[in-house]
């Protein structure tokens, strides 16, 4: 749907963000097209930074909190500049290879821009790069589908809540379940590697924080359960039943485990911290 798009058009490319190689993925895309990014304002800490971000067209914002300086810095770049803009809406890299749930109301931030919105979502470049690995690179084939998912005419006649449901269905997708269906062979012998930092919380003893990510297992040091994760991205318990054999499924089963947690006021995290407070650019 491509050719809805002008080809001088500004337009707002929304992109899902599973690895650190997403910008060379989209640079490749849309090679010579002019674009901003949206990217957090972090990045510009530092003399050198503060001077170069600008120049290469990134747009600053702060993560979590309403920015309305982001959306004048992004009218500024569509209309006056006739530039493109390039958002990650989910905000953080995927950690299990499902989508991080979006922003509500996008919906109101695509209208008020005005531009045709196209989505960037890729295909293997969690398997390749996934962040709980350590920046370890795995040999996978990467893919990105490109759609223009909206019209100028589209943002004019459809409402906020079909806009934000549209979306939520382009970014709903799941990494491990395109390996298995697909039946992708990712033999690298490093590829359970810090599994732990995603599945943390052991579903035989209800322990936390004492499990193990190493070479091609995840193991609790409680229980001493052991699972496997397979070359085509299954969990196969080593001894005994599988409470779960789908990454996603148990990541999700952890985060219901904490609600309720919240819910009843029996989360409880005692230590000592450091607070960091970003005033300015210098440092």
């Amino acid at each position: 749907g491509m050719e809805k798009i002008g080809k001088k058009e500004p337009c707002l490319i929304l992109m899902n963000h599973s690895s650190f190689i997403d910008l060379k993925i989209v640079s490749r895309i849309f090679f010579p097209k002019r674009y901003g990014i949206v990217c957090t304002s972090d990045g510009f800490v530092g003399w050198i930074m503060k001077i170069l971000m600008p120049l290469l067209g990134c747009i600053p914002t702060q993560k979590f909190v309403s920015d309305v300086r982001l959306i004048r810095d992004m009218e500024y770049m569509l209309k006056e500049k006739k530039t493109s803009v390039l958002m990650y809406p989910e905000a953080s890299y995927s950690f299990d290879g499902t989508a991080t749930p979006l922003p509500r109301k996008m919906g109101v931030l695509l209208k008020k821009l005005g531009v045709p919105v196209v989505t960037v979502i890729t295909q293997g470049a969690f398997a390749r790069d996934p962040l709980y690995n350590g920046l370890q690179k795995r040999k996978v084939n990467v893919r990105a589908d490109v759609t223009c998912l909206f019209t100028k005419e589209d943002l004019k006649t459809m409402t906020v809540s079909q806009l934000d449901a549209a979306l939520d269905e382009a970014f709903g997708f799941d990494q491990f379940r395109y390996q298995q269906e697909n039946n992708i062979v990712i033999d690298a012998p490093f590829r359970a590697d810090g599994l732990n930092r995603i599945l943390f919380r052991c579903p035989h003893c209800d322990t936390e924080g004492n499990t193990e990510g190493k070479g091609i297992h995840w193991t609790c040091h409680n229980c001493g359960k052991q699972y496997e994760l397979t070359e085509t991205g299954f969990l196969k318990a080593i001894d005994g039943d599988a409470m779960f054999d789908h990454i996603p499924d148990w990541y999700a089963w952890q985060r219901e485990q904490i609600r309720q947690e919240l819910t009843d006021g029996t989360y409880r995290l005692h230590t000592q911290v450091d607070i960091g407070m970003m005033v300015d650019y210098k440092a």
